[in-house]
């Protein structure tokens, strides 16, 4: 079978992306835009900025969570779970 077929379905992986830029996009935008909203209502002029800072480095941890997440597997090639007794040993 070759890699491409054995990814799934483009359409699906294509959404998968959109789905995870997306979602680092909110969650480095909206803490900035959510301080510039609290700015225009208290008067300060530094909670954007540091929506800003918080944003980038939730979005960033976010990045770096799924690069180091492992990949799922085809339902076909998934091993099954293994039993074991109260010894730690396999049961028979």
């Amino acid at each position: 079978m070759s890699p491409a077929r054995q990814r799934g379905n483009p359409l699906a992986e294509a959404l998968e992306w959109v789905t995870r830029i997306t979602t680092v996009a909110l969650i480095m935008v909206l803490p900035g835009v959510a301080g510039a909203w609290a700015d225009g209502q208290s008067g300060t002029g530094f909670l954007m900025l540091i929506g800003l800072v918080l944003g980038l480095v939730a979005g960033m941890w976010q990045l770096l969570a799924w690069t180091k997440a492992k990949p799922p597997q085809p339902p076909d090639q998934i091993d099954p779970p293994t039993h074991h007794g109260s010894e730690g040993q396999p049961r028979t």
